[in-house]
Protein backbone atom coordinates (compact mmCIF):
# COMPACT_ATOMS: atom_id res chain seq x y z
CA UNK A 1 0.00 0.00 0.00
CA UNK A 2 3.18 2.65 0.74
CA UNK A 3 4.26 1.84 -2.19
CA UNK A 4 0.94 2.48 -4.32
CA UNK A 5 0.61 5.84 -2.48
CA UNK A 6 4.39 6.51 -3.02
CA UNK A 7 4.08 6.02 -6.92
CA UNK A 8 1.11 7.72 -7.51
CA UNK A 9 2.13 10.98 -5.37
CA UNK A 10 5.88 10.88 -7.53
CA UNK A 11 4.33 9.94 -10.93
CA UNK A 12 0.80 11.90 -11.16
CA UNK A 13 2.49 15.33 -10.77
CA UNK A 14 4.81 14.44 -14.07
CA UNK A 15 1.71 13.27 -15.96
CA UNK A 16 -0.24 16.31 -15.39
CA UNK A 17 2.46 18.22 -16.23
CA UNK A 18 3.29 16.24 -19.57
CA UNK A 19 -0.99 16.42 -20.44
CA UNK A 20 -0.83 20.29 -19.67
CA UNK A 21 2.45 20.52 -21.60
CA UNK A 22 1.06 18.69 -24.60
CA UNK A 23 -2.15 20.86 -24.34
CA UNK A 24 -0.12 24.08 -24.63
CA UNK A 25 2.18 23.34 -26.93
CA UNK A 26 -0.41 21.96 -29.71
CA UNK A 27 -3.77 23.29 -31.33
CA UNK A 28 -6.93 21.53 -31.03
CA UNK A 29 -7.09 18.58 -32.97
CA UNK A 30 -9.69 18.29 -35.11
CA UNK A 31 -11.10 19.80 -38.55
CA UNK A 32 -8.40 22.34 -39.76
CA UNK A 33 -8.29 25.60 -40.03
CA UNK A 34 -9.83 26.27 -36.40
CA UNK A 35 -12.22 28.90 -36.05
CA UNK A 36 -11.85 31.88 -33.95
CA UNK A 37 -14.53 34.63 -33.46
CA UNK A 38 -13.13 37.92 -32.26
CA UNK A 39 -15.56 41.03 -30.28
CA UNK A 40 -13.90 44.32 -29.95
CA UNK A 41 -15.26 47.22 -27.77
CA UNK A 42 -13.63 50.18 -28.23
CA UNK A 43 -14.54 52.79 -24.81
CA UNK A 44 -12.04 55.52 -25.92
CA UNK A 45 -9.35 57.03 -28.42
CA UNK A 46 -7.62 59.66 -27.04
CA UNK A 47 -4.19 61.22 -27.53
CA UNK A 48 -4.48 61.31 -31.65
CA UNK A 49 -1.45 62.73 -32.62
CA UNK A 50 -1.87 63.86 -36.16
CA UNK A 51 2.08 64.71 -36.85
CA UNK A 52 3.10 60.91 -35.86
CA UNK A 53 -0.33 59.62 -37.20
CA UNK A 54 -0.67 57.47 -33.89
CA UNK A 55 -3.54 57.51 -31.34
CA UNK A 56 -4.54 55.40 -28.42
CA UNK A 57 -7.06 52.93 -27.73
CA UNK A 58 -8.76 51.94 -24.44
CA UNK A 59 -10.78 48.95 -24.95
CA UNK A 60 -12.37 45.12 -24.47
CA UNK A 61 -11.32 42.32 -26.48
CA UNK A 62 -12.77 38.53 -26.55
CA UNK A 63 -11.64 35.57 -28.31
CA UNK A 64 -13.85 32.60 -28.74
CA UNK A 65 -12.83 28.95 -29.94
CA UNK A 66 -13.21 25.78 -28.96
CA UNK A 67 -10.94 23.20 -28.17
CA UNK A 68 -12.72 19.27 -27.64
CA UNK A 69 -9.40 18.74 -24.94
CA UNK A 70 -11.17 20.95 -22.30
CA UNK A 71 -14.52 19.27 -23.16
CA UNK A 72 -16.16 17.79 -19.27
CA UNK A 73 -16.77 14.24 -19.88
CA UNK A 74 -17.80 13.94 -16.32
CA UNK A 75 -21.15 14.96 -15.98
CA UNK A 76 -20.68 17.89 -14.38
CA UNK A 77 -21.74 21.58 -15.71
CA UNK A 78 -19.51 23.62 -14.01
CA UNK A 79 -18.43 26.40 -15.77
CA UNK A 80 -14.46 27.10 -14.88
CA UNK A 81 -13.84 30.95 -14.73
CA UNK A 82 -9.63 32.44 -14.24
CA UNK A 83 -9.24 35.92 -13.43
CA UNK A 84 -5.92 37.79 -13.85
CA UNK A 85 -3.06 35.96 -12.02
CA UNK A 86 -5.24 32.50 -12.07
CA UNK A 87 -5.76 33.06 -15.83
CA UNK A 88 -1.77 33.50 -16.10
CA UNK A 89 -1.33 30.51 -14.48
CA UNK A 90 -3.65 28.50 -16.92
CA UNK A 91 -2.18 29.76 -20.03
CA UNK A 92 1.31 29.11 -18.69
CA UNK A 93 1.03 25.22 -17.79
CA UNK A 94 -2.14 24.09 -19.73
CA UNK A 95 -4.39 26.58 -21.99
CA UNK A 96 -3.49 26.09 -25.68
CA UNK A 97 -4.42 29.95 -26.92
CA UNK A 98 -3.49 31.22 -30.74
CA UNK A 99 -1.40 33.70 -30.79
CA UNK A 100 -3.01 36.71 -32.19
CA UNK A 101 -1.42 40.06 -32.67
CA UNK A 102 -1.91 43.41 -33.43
CA UNK A 103 -0.50 44.54 -36.97
CA UNK A 104 -0.10 48.40 -36.42
CA UNK A 105 0.47 48.64 -32.82
CA UNK A 106 3.19 51.03 -31.84
CA UNK A 107 5.48 49.64 -29.05
CA UNK A 108 3.62 46.83 -26.45
CA UNK A 109 0.01 46.37 -25.43
CA UNK A 110 -1.06 47.04 -21.80
CA UNK A 111 -2.98 44.64 -20.33
CA UNK A 112 -4.41 44.95 -16.85
CA UNK A 113 -7.44 42.50 -16.79
CA UNK A 114 -8.31 38.89 -18.38
CA UNK A 115 -10.41 37.00 -18.00
CA UNK A 116 -10.64 33.13 -19.59
CA UNK A 117 -13.93 31.04 -19.34
CA UNK A 118 -13.99 27.28 -20.35
CA UNK A 119 -17.41 25.46 -21.06
CA UNK A 120 -18.30 22.34 -20.42
CA UNK A 121 -18.68 21.54 -24.24
CA UNK A 122 -14.60 22.67 -24.61
CA UNK A 123 -15.46 26.19 -25.95
CA UNK A 124 -12.87 28.79 -24.41
CA UNK A 125 -14.08 32.67 -23.96
CA UNK A 126 -10.80 34.78 -23.75
CA UNK A 127 -11.49 38.50 -22.23
CA UNK A 128 -9.51 41.12 -21.59
CA UNK A 129 -8.95 45.06 -21.12
CA UNK A 130 -6.35 47.04 -23.17
CA UNK A 131 -4.34 49.97 -24.14
CA UNK A 132 -2.30 50.84 -26.74
CA UNK A 133 -0.75 53.17 -29.23
CA UNK A 134 -2.17 52.50 -32.63
CA UNK A 135 -1.05 54.14 -36.28
CA UNK A 136 -2.42 53.87 -39.45
CA UNK A 137 -2.06 56.64 -42.58
CA UNK A 138 -4.47 59.17 -42.17
CA UNK A 139 -5.31 61.76 -45.16
CA UNK A 140 -5.00 64.98 -44.38
CA UNK A 141 -5.70 66.68 -47.95
CA UNK A 142 -9.49 68.60 -46.36
CA UNK A 143 -7.75 69.48 -43.28
CA UNK A 144 -9.08 71.12 -41.17
CA UNK A 145 -12.21 69.33 -42.61
CA UNK A 146 -10.97 66.33 -42.93
CA UNK A 147 -12.28 62.74 -41.90
CA UNK A 148 -10.13 60.07 -40.51
CA UNK A 149 -10.31 56.60 -39.83
CA UNK A 150 -9.00 55.13 -36.63
CA UNK A 151 -8.41 51.13 -36.92
CA UNK A 152 -7.36 47.97 -35.31
CA UNK A 153 -5.74 45.18 -37.71
CA UNK A 154 -5.48 41.60 -35.61
CA UNK A 155 -3.53 38.74 -37.17
CA UNK A 156 -2.11 35.13 -36.22
CA UNK A 157 1.45 35.35 -35.35
CA UNK A 158 2.53 31.71 -36.08
CA UNK A 159 -0.53 30.07 -38.01
CA UNK A 160 -1.42 30.74 -41.59
CA UNK A 161 -5.29 30.43 -43.25
CA UNK A 162 -5.23 26.66 -43.60
CA UNK A 163 -4.77 26.51 -39.54
CA UNK A 164 -6.68 29.58 -38.34
CA UNK A 165 -8.92 31.57 -39.69
CA UNK A 166 -11.34 34.46 -38.16
CA UNK A 167 -14.94 33.34 -38.41
CA UNK A 168 -17.04 35.41 -36.55
CA UNK A 169 -15.90 39.60 -36.01
CA UNK A 170 -18.04 42.55 -34.45
CA UNK A 171 -16.85 45.70 -33.46
CA UNK A 172 -19.42 46.70 -30.76
CA UNK A 173 -19.97 50.22 -30.18
CA UNK A 174 -19.31 52.38 -27.38
CA UNK A 175 -21.16 52.81 -23.86
CA UNK A 176 -20.46 56.41 -23.28
CA UNK A 177 -20.29 57.98 -27.04
CA UNK A 178 -19.56 61.74 -25.35
CA UNK A 179 -16.28 60.89 -24.30
CA UNK A 180 -15.45 57.99 -27.09
CA UNK A 181 -13.94 60.55 -29.10
CA UNK A 182 -13.31 64.02 -27.16
CA UNK A 183 -14.17 67.33 -28.13
CA UNK A 184 -12.69 67.46 -31.36
CA UNK A 185 -13.92 64.67 -33.36
CA UNK A 186 -17.41 63.14 -34.09
CA UNK A 187 -18.16 60.08 -34.94
CA UNK A 188 -19.56 58.84 -38.14
CA UNK A 189 -20.01 54.92 -38.40
CA UNK A 190 -17.52 51.67 -37.57
CA UNK A 191 -17.17 48.64 -39.65
CA UNK A 192 -15.74 45.58 -39.15
CA UNK A 193 -14.50 42.80 -42.23
CA UNK A 194 -11.82 39.77 -42.27
CA UNK A 195 -9.39 40.28 -45.52
CA UNK A 196 -6.75 37.63 -46.55
CA UNK A 197 -3.02 39.27 -46.33
CA UNK A 198 -0.66 37.28 -48.75
CA UNK A 199 3.25 37.21 -47.17
CA UNK A 200 5.91 36.45 -49.76
CA UNK A 201 8.14 34.14 -47.11
CA UNK A 202 11.02 32.63 -48.01
CA UNK A 203 10.35 29.47 -49.71
CA UNK A 204 6.56 30.41 -50.76
CA UNK A 205 3.67 33.04 -50.35
CA UNK A 206 1.45 32.39 -47.50
CA UNK A 207 -2.07 33.59 -47.02
CA UNK A 208 -3.16 34.99 -43.29
CA UNK A 209 -6.60 35.51 -41.98
CA UNK A 210 -6.69 39.53 -40.31
CA UNK A 211 -9.65 40.91 -38.73
CA UNK A 212 -9.94 44.57 -39.35
CA UNK A 213 -11.46 46.72 -36.78
CA UNK A 214 -12.58 50.80 -38.59
CA UNK A 215 -13.91 53.57 -36.85
CA UNK A 216 -14.68 56.28 -38.84
CA UNK A 217 -14.87 59.81 -37.60
CA UNK A 218 -14.74 63.59 -38.99
CA UNK A 219 -12.97 66.44 -37.64
CA UNK A 220 -14.09 69.26 -36.11
CA UNK A 221 -13.33 72.79 -37.35
CA UNK A 222 -14.50 75.22 -35.47
CA UNK A 223 -11.19 75.95 -33.58
CA UNK A 224 -9.45 76.15 -36.94
CA UNK A 225 -12.08 78.16 -38.47
CA UNK A 226 -12.02 80.94 -35.88
CA UNK A 227 -8.68 80.91 -35.23
CA UNK A 228 -6.47 80.21 -38.35
CA UNK A 229 -8.75 80.64 -41.71
CA UNK A 230 -10.71 83.70 -40.40
CA UNK A 231 -7.63 85.66 -39.30
CA UNK A 232 -5.75 84.23 -42.30
CA UNK A 233 -8.66 85.81 -44.67
CA UNK A 234 -8.14 89.09 -42.77
CA UNK A 235 -4.67 89.22 -43.16
CA UNK A 236 -4.83 88.66 -46.69
CA UNK A 237 -8.03 91.14 -47.44
CA UNK A 238 -6.05 93.89 -45.34
CA UNK A 239 -2.78 93.57 -48.01
CA UNK A 240 -5.45 95.21 -50.27
CA UNK A 241 -5.60 98.33 -48.73
CA UNK A 242 -2.09 99.07 -50.29
CA UNK A 243 -3.77 100.48 -53.12
CA UNK A 244 -5.70 102.99 -50.94
CA UNK A 245 -2.23 104.57 -49.43
CA UNK A 246 -0.67 107.43 -51.45
CA UNK A 247 2.80 106.85 -49.80
CA UNK A 248 5.10 104.54 -51.79
CA UNK A 249 7.25 103.42 -48.81
CA UNK A 250 3.93 103.07 -46.58
CA UNK A 251 2.69 100.56 -48.97
CA UNK A 252 6.08 98.09 -49.59
CA UNK A 253 6.12 98.01 -45.86
CA UNK A 254 2.07 97.48 -44.98
CA UNK A 255 2.82 94.04 -48.46
CA UNK A 256 5.96 92.80 -46.67
CA UNK A 257 4.99 93.23 -42.74
CA UNK A 258 1.78 91.40 -44.07
CA UNK A 259 3.71 88.82 -46.15
CA UNK A 260 5.78 88.11 -42.76
CA UNK A 261 2.30 87.35 -41.37
CA UNK A 262 1.08 84.63 -43.60
CA UNK A 263 4.91 83.23 -43.06
CA UNK A 264 4.06 82.57 -39.36
CA UNK A 265 0.51 80.55 -40.36
CA UNK A 266 2.69 78.84 -42.07
CA UNK A 267 5.14 77.73 -39.33
CA UNK A 268 2.17 77.32 -37.26
CA UNK A 269 0.33 74.83 -40.19
CA UNK A 270 4.21 72.90 -40.45
CA UNK A 271 4.21 72.00 -36.41
CA UNK A 272 0.31 70.49 -36.27
CA UNK A 273 0.68 67.98 -39.62
CA UNK A 274 3.34 65.65 -40.85
CA UNK A 275 5.53 66.47 -43.90
CA UNK A 276 3.20 65.46 -46.43
CA UNK A 277 4.27 65.07 -50.48
CA UNK A 278 0.78 67.06 -51.20
CA UNK A 279 -1.08 70.75 -49.90
CA UNK A 280 -3.64 70.75 -47.65
CA UNK A 281 -6.54 72.62 -47.94
CA UNK A 282 -4.96 74.89 -45.36
CA UNK A 283 -1.50 75.05 -46.76
CA UNK A 284 -3.22 76.21 -50.19
CA UNK A 285 -4.85 78.62 -48.79
CA UNK A 286 -1.82 79.57 -47.15
CA UNK A 287 -0.11 79.79 -50.29
CA UNK A 288 -3.28 81.98 -51.95
CA UNK A 289 -2.27 84.47 -49.12
CA UNK A 290 1.65 84.36 -50.64
CA UNK A 291 0.10 84.94 -54.11
CA UNK A 292 -1.99 87.75 -53.41
CA UNK A 293 0.10 89.79 -51.29
CA UNK A 294 3.06 89.20 -54.01
CA UNK A 295 1.06 89.93 -56.64
CA UNK A 296 -0.22 93.40 -54.50
CA UNK A 297 3.56 94.42 -54.38
CA UNK A 298 4.57 93.77 -57.75
CA UNK A 299 1.66 96.07 -58.93
CA UNK A 300 2.38 98.66 -56.26
CA UNK A 301 5.54 98.90 -57.34
CA UNK A 302 4.78 98.58 -61.50
CA UNK A 303 2.32 101.59 -60.75
CA UNK A 304 4.68 103.32 -59.35
CA UNK A 305 7.79 103.15 -61.83
CA UNK A 306 5.53 103.93 -64.60
CA UNK A 307 3.11 106.30 -63.02
CA UNK A 308 5.33 107.77 -59.97
CA UNK A 309 6.27 110.86 -60.89
CA UNK A 310 2.93 111.69 -63.44
CA UNK A 311 -0.34 114.02 -61.64
CA UNK A 312 -2.79 111.59 -59.44
CA UNK A 313 -5.13 111.85 -62.04
CA UNK A 314 -2.83 109.71 -64.50
CA UNK A 315 -2.83 106.97 -62.11
CA UNK A 316 -6.52 106.75 -60.85
CA UNK A 317 -7.30 104.20 -62.99
CA UNK A 318 -5.22 101.80 -62.71
CA UNK A 319 -5.71 102.21 -58.61
CA UNK A 320 -9.46 101.87 -59.19
CA UNK A 321 -9.01 98.93 -61.06
CA UNK A 322 -6.58 97.26 -58.69
CA UNK A 323 -8.67 97.68 -55.93
CA UNK A 324 -11.83 96.23 -57.22
CA UNK A 325 -10.11 93.28 -59.21
CA UNK A 326 -7.70 91.91 -56.86
CA UNK A 327 -10.45 91.48 -54.28
CA UNK A 328 -12.83 89.87 -56.77
CA UNK A 329 -10.20 87.88 -57.91
CA UNK A 330 -9.57 86.57 -54.35
CA UNK A 331 -12.99 85.86 -53.55
CA UNK A 332 -13.66 83.90 -56.38
CA UNK A 333 -10.19 82.02 -55.88
CA UNK A 334 -11.56 81.13 -52.49
CA UNK A 335 -14.85 79.98 -53.12
CA UNK A 336 -13.38 77.60 -56.08
CA UNK A 337 -10.66 76.03 -53.50
CA UNK A 338 -13.86 75.51 -51.26
CA UNK A 339 -15.44 73.64 -54.16
CA UNK A 340 -12.40 72.26 -55.15
CA UNK A 341 -11.71 70.32 -51.58
CA UNK A 342 -15.34 69.68 -50.72
CA UNK A 343 -15.57 71.66 -47.97
CA UNK A 344 -19.26 72.99 -48.46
Amino acid sequence: MTRKVFITFFFLPIAIFASSTNRKMTPPPGNLPLKVDVNLRINKVYNINTVDETYQIDGYLVYLWKDERWKRSDGHNNIRIYENDRANEVLDTGLWMPILEFINIQGEKECPNRRIVIQTDGEIKYKERFFGTFSSNMNFINFPFDSQTFQIQIEAFSYDKEQLVFNFIKLLKPQNMNDFLGEKWTYKDNTAYIEDIIYDEISSSTIYSRAVFKVDTTRKPGYYMWQVLLPLSIIIMASFVIFWIKDFGTQMGVGFTLMLTVVAFNFYSASILPKLPYNTFLETIIIVGYVFIFVGIILAIVNYRIYGHKPESDTNKWIRLFRIGLPMTFFTTILILFLKFNVI
